[in-house]
């Protein structure tokens, strides 16, 4: 009875354990079947829409397949202990008997820790498989984004949440010390922001967040490395993802990200987006997005009553700082993809594999390929602050990342005078910033820089 009763436990394990492993392909059908769906929503010209729910179809009969074969696969693994059993001992298989108390118990713990066995740990970030198989499907499909970012606009709009002008962005070059100011100026409760707990559904925040409300809980250093502190409920740069949906990714390219126009119906939609992340009509809008200066421009011109806060920094500093994350992140890209594909969501090409550069329609710089050297860093650095000087800057604040680490109350005070928002502050510590830059570099290059910080420094 012991022998019998341990062939059960063994056989519903392995089937449990082996439909685990080969668990493959069920994501890959529900990747599928959402990405079907997706692409009847799209509005495109019917032929081609044709051709691509064709191909689409393709792909979900063969994950269908794949399905059924890992099922057959599993089947015949968890059957092998049966067949030893019976073989061995003579006994017809007819004496197989799944009804019994005993045996029922023996299959239920077989086939649960077949399925509860680790088999995989987490990523570096945190992210289950199951977690990450969320993401893919919340944050591959635009056309259904769109539509989920419809529905809650049109809910909102019966509660009377209007469009503000006055909205507050920082951006500046990654690694200018954005960040850091964003948390700051979220901790304000006058401030309505995205946050990770938005996370895969940025599109429909207040939908997502009646299934998923996350408190703080632990914080952990980010990715960077950098001393700062995020939880489930910590703001980041979120709000470029809305971009890439409503524009489809038109202005990112192989090797960079073009200066382009909003158009009024974008502009639109992104007025009632920030009203969905706002939800309630007293909140300003405050959002960290190092892209916004692609379509800058274009929106200035259709409202000029929105703050901007610009960030820059030593230019050595800086582009040292930045080729230290390339090189950190393209190794972290390399060992877990995963992150790769994370930061591709949310349209961090700032540095890692798919690093990619500003491309104003003023550029006049041709950068190298040497991405190990701080020369290329700097033309970087050049490219991007050379623009900063001719933009319009109305409602425009620079600051430099020295000083907010030096007096970071007269800093926060100076955006909120600039908001035209009266708010109090405790007197704050400076930051410890004693980052010294060795490395060699172009003169030529490393003048042009130094020319351009200066004179960032004289605005205001």
């Amino acid at each position: 009875m012991f022998l019998y009763l341990s062939i059960v436990f063994i056989g519903f394990f392995l089937l449990a354990y082996f439909l685990r492993i080969l668990r493959a392909p069920f994501f890959s059908i529900a990747e599928n079947s959402l990405s079907l769906v997706n692409i009847l929503l799209l509005k495109i010209d019917e032929d081609e829409k044709v051709k691509q729910v064709q191909k689409a179809n393709n792909k979900l009969i063969v994950s269908l397949t794949m399905v059924l074969l890992s099922i057959a696969a599993s089947i015949a693994v968890g059957s092998i202990p049966f067949v030893l059993y019976f073989w061995l001992s003579g006994n017809p298989s007819s004496e197989l008997d799944l009804t019994s108390a005993y045996s029922i118990i023996s299959l239920t713990l077989g086939s649960t820790l077949g399925f509860i066995v680790p088999l995989k740990k987490k990523t570096e970030e945190g992210y289950s498989e199951l977690s990450q198989l969320l993401h893919r499907m919340g944050l591959n499909n635009y056309a259904i984004a769109y539509k989920l970012f419809k529905m809650e606009r049109k809910k909102l709009k019966k509660g009377s949440v209007k469009r503000k002008n006055e909205f507050v962005i920082i951006s500046g070059l990654a690694r200018a010390g954005t960040t850091s100011l964003m948390n700051k100026l979220a901790e304000n409760e006058k401030f309505a922001s995205l946050s990770y707990a938005n996370m895969p559904f940025l599109t429909a925040p207040n939908l997502w967040k009646k299934f998923y409300n996350p408190k703080s809980g632990e914080k952990k250093e980010r990715s960077h490395q950098d001393g700062i502190m995020i939880g489930l409920d910590s703001t980041e740069a979120l709000e470029e993802y809305f971009f890439k949906v409503i524009s489809n990714d038109s202005y990112i390219h192989k090797d960079s990200l073009s200066q382009y126009e909003l158009t009024n119906d974008q502009y639109s939609d992104y007025m009632d987006y920030q009203a969905v992340v706002r939800s309630e009509e007293e909140k300003t809008y405050l959002a960290k997005n190092n892209n916004f200066i692609l379509r800058y421009d274009s929106i200035r011109e259709l409202n000029k009553e929105f703050t901007i806060v610009f960030m820059y920094r030593d230019p050595l500093t800086h582009a040292a700082s930045l080729m230290e994350k390339h090189k950190e992140y393209s190794a972290l890209q390399k060992e877990d993809s995963f992150v790769l594909e994370y930061m591709d969501w949310l349209g961090h090409h700032e540095f890692g594999l798919n690093q990619k550069t500003f491309q104003f329609n003023d550029s006049a710089i041709s950068f190298n390929d040497d991405k190990s050297s701080l020369d290329y860093w700097l033309q970087v650095w050049i490219n991007y602050y050379s623009h900063l000087l001719k933009i319009d800057k109305t409602h425009t604040l620079f600051i430099d990342y020295d000083s907010y680490c030096k007096q970071p109350k007269e800093v926060l005070e100076s955006v909120y005078q600039k908001a035209g928002m009266e708010v109090y502050l405790p007197a704050l510590s400076p930051f410890d910033n004693k980052r010294k830059v060795t490395l060699n570099c172009s003169e030529q290059l490393k003048a042009k820089a130094e020319e351009i910080y200066a004179q960032l420094k004289k605005i205001n």
